[in-house]
C-alpha cells in the first residue's frame, strides 16, 4: 500500500508570480476579446486572440461586396453536412417532377391517340394518305358534326384550315398528289374562279373519294364564312363588321370575352368563293356521276340564295345533263330533261340521281312561285317512288352510322381497347345513283317528304280540305315510319323522318290554325248579316259555328298529338336552333 500523497503544486511557491508581470514598467490591462482598441507600434501581445468576425471592422477598412459578404454569411451557415441534404432533396423533387410530367404528357398522347381512332372508325379516311393528310382529313369531318365530338357548334373556320391544308398537300405533284394530271396545256383558266379540276383518273377510288370529301367539306366552308375576314397574325376569323379598319370606321364592338381587334391592314377573306370548290369538282376528271351531281345541286342551290336565279336554273339544266348521262336507258324515255317532269310509262325506271335532281327542281320552281310546274313533277316523283321494285331475297342494305350511346365506364375502356387494337377497315363505294333505287324501309319516309311538298301546293293554290288532307297523310306516314324504325335503321334515316314529321305537323298547324281564324271570322260575319235578314239566319249561323267547332276540335287533337310527339322528333335533332355560322371569333 503507497503512502499518502501530500498535495504539491506544480510551480512552488517561491516561484509563482502574485501579479502579472508588467513590462516597460507599465501593467498591462487584459480586455474583452469583442473591443478593439488603437494599438500603438510598440505593444505587448494580447492575452486571448482577436476573433475578426466577432469584433466590429475599424471605420476606416472598406466593406467587401455585397456578394461577397452574402457568399461568405451563408458559407458559414450552411454545413457539408446540410448542403448534402438540400442537394439531396432537390434532386429528388426535379426526379419527381419530371416523371409526374412524363407521365401527364404520356396520359394526353394516350387520350389524343384514343380520340384520334374514335373519330378514324367514325369517319375512315384513305389508308395511303400520309397520317397529317388523315389528320386532317378527319378534322374537317368531324368539325362538321358537333353533336358527335361533344361540341355545340360547327366551327367552320377550322374546317376551312383544314381543307386548305389537305388540298394543298393532295394537289402536289410532288407529294400526295403523285399522278394527277392537268387538264390541257398547264389546266383551264376560268375567269373569276381559277384553274379548272384535275384529271385524278390514275388514282385509287379511296383516293378520289377523300379527295372529293375535301372539296365538298371547303365548299361547305366557303358558303359559311362568306363575308368573313381572317387575322393570319392573330390566328382570329369573324364577320367583317367587326374588323377595324378604313373601310370600317364604326365596327361593332368586341365580345367581353375576345380582348384582340383585327386590324383590316393585317386582314385576308376568310376562304375563297364556293364557286371556286364547285366548279373544281365539276371540272374533274375521276369522279363518278353521284358526286359530280352534289356537288351541282349544292352549287345550284347556293347561286338560288344569292339570287342568282338564271345561273342557278343554268347549273340545274347542267345537273339534269350529269344525271341522264349516267343513266342505263335512254333518259329521254322516263324524263322530260327541260322540266324535270317523269313520264312513269311503267316500262323504264328512273335512276336515284334522276329522281334527285326532279325534285331539286320541284323545290326550286316551288319557291319561286312557280307552283303547277312544281305540283306536277312532285307527283310524278311520288309516283316513281311508289313503283319502285323490292329488293331481291337475299340482298344486303347498307348499314348507316348509329349515335353513340351512353355506356359505363369499364365497358368505355373496353372499347377504346377495342377500337385502338382492330384496325380500321376503309368502307366500300357507295353507290353513283345511275340505277334505279329499290324499295328499302326509308322509303316510305320519302314519300311522306313529298307528299308535305304536295299537301302545301295544293293548300296554297287551290283547295284548302285537299291540302290538309295531304298534309294528314304526309304527317301520319311520317310519325308511322318513325316509330317502326326505332333503332334499327341507324341515326341518319330518323333523322330524316324526324325532319319530315316535324315540318308535317309544322304545315298541319299551321293551316288548321288559319282555317279556326277564317271560321271565326266567317261566324261573325254570318251573325252581322242574320240580324239584317228575315230568314235562314240562324241556320247559317248554326252552320258556321258547327265549321268553327270542327277545326278547333282537330287544333286541341293536334296539339295534344304534337306534345305527345315532340321528345320522338326533338331528340332527334338538338342543334338545329344553332345556324351554321354562329360560331364568332374561333
Amino acid at each position: 500500500m503507497l503512502p499518502p500523497r501530500v498535495p504539491v503544486s506544480r510551480i512552488p511557491g517561491p516561484t509563482r508570480l502574485s501579479q502579472i508581470p508588467s513590462y516597460h514598467g507599465l501593467r498591462y490591462r487584459s480586455r474583452p476579446f469583442t473591443q478593439r482598441s488603437r494599438l500603438q507600434l510598440v505593444s505587448a501581445p494580447y492575452v486571448r486572440p482577436q476573433l475578426p468576425f466577432l469584433s466590429p471592422l475599424a471605420s476606416s477598412r472598406p466593406l467587401p461586396p455585397l456578394s461577397i459578404h452574402l457568399r461568405q454569411h451563408f458559407a458559414r451557415l450552411i454545413s457539408t453536412e446540410r448542403r448534402d441534404y438540400y442537394k439531396q432533396r432537390i434532386s429528388r423533387g426535379l426526379r419527381f417532377s419530371l416523371s409526374l410530367v412524363g407521365i401527364l404528357i404520356m396520359i394526353e398522347a394516350i387520350k389524343l391517340g384514343v380520340y384520334q381512332e374514335t373519330l378514324e372508325h367514325r369517319w375512315p379516311t384513305p389508308p395511303e394518305w400520309s397520317w397529317k393528310s388523315r389528320w386532317c382529313l378527319r378534322g374537317a369531318l368531324a368539325q362538321q358534326h358537333p353533336e358527335d365530338i361533344g361540341r355545340l357548334i360547327t366551327s367552320w373556320p377550322k374546317v376551312a384550315g383544314y381543307a386548305k391544308e389537305l388540298l394543298g398537300r393532295l394537289e402536289d405533284p410532288q407529294g400526295e398528289g403523285e399522278g394527277i394530271i392537268e387538264q390541257g396545256d398547264g389546266g383551264f383558266l376560268v375567269e373569276g374562279v381559277g384553274k379548272t379540276g384535275f384529271d385524278v383518273s390514275n388514282k385509287s377510288e379511296p383516293w378520289r373519294r377523300g379527295y372529293f370529301q375535301t372539296l365538298i367539306a371547303a365548299a361547305k366552308a366557303a358558303e359559311n364564312l362568306e363575308g368573313w375576314l381572317t387575322d393570319r397574325k392573330q390566328r382570329l376569323s369573324a364577320p367583317a363588321e367587326y374588323v377595324v379598319g378604313p373601310s370600317n370606321p364604326r365596327p361593332k364592338p368586341m365580345p367581353r370575352s375576345q380582348k384582340k381587334v383585327m386590324r383590316e391592314e393585317h386582314c385576308q377573306p376568310a376562304s375563297p368563293s364556293p364557286e371556286v370548290f364547285y366548279m373544281k369538282i365539276l371540272t374533274t376528271r375521276g369522279f363518278d356521276t353521284g358526286q359530280k351531281l352534289d356537288a351541282a345541286l349544292a352549287y345550284a342551290d347556293w347561286l338560288d340564295y344569292k339570287g342568282l336565279q338564271d345561273t342557278a336554273s343554268d347549273v340545274y339544266t347542267w345537273a339534269m345533263d350529269i344525271a341522264a348521262s349516267g343513266s342505263p336507258v335512254d333518259a329521254g324515255k322516263v324524263v322530260d330533261v327541260k322540266t324535270g317532269i317523269l313520264k312513269n310509262d311503267g316500262k323504264s325506271l328512273p335512276s336515284e340521281n334522276l329522281l334527285r335532281v326532279s325534285t331539286a327542281l320541284a323545290v326550286y320552281h316551288a319557291r319561286h312561285g312557280n307552283l303547277p310546274t312544281a305540283l306536277s313533277i312532285f307527283t310524278s316523283v311520288l309516283k316513281a317512288r311508289r313503283s319502285l321494285p323490292p329488293p331481291p331475297s337475299g340482298t344486303i342494305m347498307p348499314q348507316l352510322p348509329s349515335p353513340s350511346k351512353p355506356i359505363d365506364p369499364f365497358r368505355f375502356v373496353f372499347e377504346s381497347i377495342k377500337m385502338v387494337l382492330v384496325p380500321v377497315e376503309y368502307p366500300s363505294p357507295p353507290p353513283s345513283g345511275n340505277e334505279p333505287p329499290l324499295r328499302t324501309a326509308t322509303s316510305t319516309c320519302d314519300e311522306a317528304g313529298l307528299m308535305t311538298y304536295i299537301g302545301e301546293i295544293i293548300y296554297a293554290s287551290s283547295s284548302k280540305e285537299t291540302g290538309l288532307a295531304w298534309t294528314r297523310e304526309a304527317a301520319d306516314t311520317a310519325e308511322a315510319i318513325i316509330l317502326e324504325l326505332g333503332e334499327s335503321e341507324g341515326h341518319i334515316p330518323r333523322h330524316r323522318c324526324a325532319e319530315c314529321l316535324r315540318v308535317g305537323l309544322k304545315n298541319w298547324k299551321t293551316m288548321v290554325s288559319t282555317l279556326v281564324a277564317k271560321a271565326e271570322q266567317d261566324e261573325l260575319e254570318s251573325i252581322q248579316k242574320a240580324e239584317r235578314s228575315w230568314f235562314g239566319g240562324q241556320k247559317q249561323i248554326q252552320a258556321k259555328s258547327l265549321e268553327r267547332k270542327r277545326w278547333e276540335a282537330e287544333d286541341m287533337i293536334l296539339d295534344d298529338r304534337i306534345r305527345r310527339l315532340w321528345p320522338v322528333i326533338d331528340g332527334e335533332s338538338e342543334l338545329d336552333g344553332f345556324a351554321p355560322n354562329t360560331a364568332l371569333f374561333l
